[in-house]
């Protein structure tokens, strides 16, 4: 009898699992996938189709989603071949399987011997939201108080109801203003490393194959969410999405199901957060559209930063960058009054994700050239 653990989340919480049951050394997929071609191969090249085979005996076998995603169609179509050929395997640990890769195992197996686990997502009562708003306030990111404010009021709202479906919110605004970063905020309170999806960084085919699924070594956004490690998900630059993706999203958030022809995750306890650089819900409602635009639980505008909170930024990252450097580097550059050059000309930035950059670019090359300059010295 082979005990089968199904796991459905994040790579994290799996290697958790397999922590908890001692499992140690286990057999990869990759070596039974080369065991069966070998034993299929030798049988074929012998001639006797019906051979008996002898059989090993497995203490563990464990497959990742990682595993699925780099090997042929051939090989999910005939899983459970795979697994059972020559084997007896005592524990059987599956992260994320496939549809057809659960219909096999399920076809091919007792029930009994069949158990599933999830990863244990955190998900706030009202209490801890209230938690988070105080976290936000004297966060990294600077200003947007009120985008802090209406988010961690979805948050709230969502867990006084226990909301079985997912909260959908849009962040709309100038780039570079904190959009991106507060999703990380929350989702770092949420236990887990956000999800980010960026269909910007797509053409269409390749969006549709993202979305609809293909082979499964393509990428996929079904795994993607099916791995994720917190419950937030942001979908960057939402205003890029084609349209004739937009039924997908219809249902997504509706009945918290999403699937595509590989997989199925359920996503009801999901916030998701979509990006977008418009200016008015207006625009928002007329460049999606009525049916997406309803479905958006929240539309938090983010503003422009402003000079006080531009020169906060200007610090914080003069700051950061000086503490990577050596105490004479620092003296150098503080001597330098680079940081006062900025300071004197901050209303001419508003990009603080491109500012960060132009700060510490003007730093490294000011070091450059003097270190030129020594060496330059020293030769002659």
């Amino acid at each position: 009898m082979t005990n089968i653990r199904l796991f459905y989340g994040s790579s994290k919480d799996f290697h958790s699992l397999l922590i908890q049951n001692q499992v140690e050394n286990p057999t990869p997929f990759m070596e039974l996938i080369r065991q069966y071609n070998v034993k299929v191969r030798a049988n074929d090249t012998m001639g006797n189709k019906d051979a008996e085979f002898i059989r090993d005996e497995i203490g563990n076998v464990v497959i990742s989603t990682d595993d699925f995603a780099s090997v042929t169609e051939h090989v999910i179509s005939n899983f459970s071949n795979i697994v059972l050929l020559g084997h007896d395997i005592e524990n059987l640990y599956i992260q994320n399987p496939p549809k057809r890769v659960e219909y096999s195992i399920r076809a091919n197996f007792d029930e009994e011997e069949i158990t599933e686990a999830k990863s244990p997502y955190f998900s706030p009562n009202t209490t801890e939201v209230t938690k988070l708003y105080s976290q936000l306030l004297t966060g990294k990111v600077v200003g947007q108080n009120n985008a802090k404010r209406e988010s961690c009021v979805g948050l709230y709202k969502a867990a006084y109801h226990h909301q079985k479906r997912p909260t959908v919110m849009m962040f709309y605004g100038p780039s570079g203003v904190g959009k991106t970063e507060l999703a990380k905020n929350i989702s770092s309170f949420y236990h887990g490393k956000l999800t980010r999806i960026q269909f910007s960084m797509m053409q269409t085919e390749e969006a549709f194959k993202y979305v609809f699924g293909d082979e499964h070594a393509r990428p996929s956004m079904a795994r993607d969410l099916l791995s994720r490690e917190s419950n937030i998900v942001l979908i960057d630059e939402f205003d890029k999405v084609s349209p004739s993706l937009y039924n997908v999203f219809y249902q997504m958030f509706d009945e918290g199901i999403f699937e595509d022809i590989n997989y199925r995750v359920d996503v009801s306890s999901c916030m998701f957060i979509l990006t977008s650089n418009f200016n008015n819900e207006e625009t928002i409602a007329s460049t999606v559209g009525l049916p997406i635009f309803s479905r958006i639980d929240q539309k938090i505008k983010f503003e422009k930063l402003t000079k006080d909170e531009i020169s906060i930024v200007i610090s914080s990252a003069f700051k950061r960058i000086m503490s990577e450097l050596t105490p004479t580097d620092q003296t150098f550059i503080r001597n330098s009054e680079l940081e006062d050059h900025y300071q004197e000309n901050l209303q001419i930035f508003s990009n603080i994700r491109m500012l960060d950059s132009f700060i510490e670019n003007d730093v490294y090359t000011m070091l450059l050239e003097r270190q030129i300059t020594i060496n330059s010295s020293s030769d002659e």
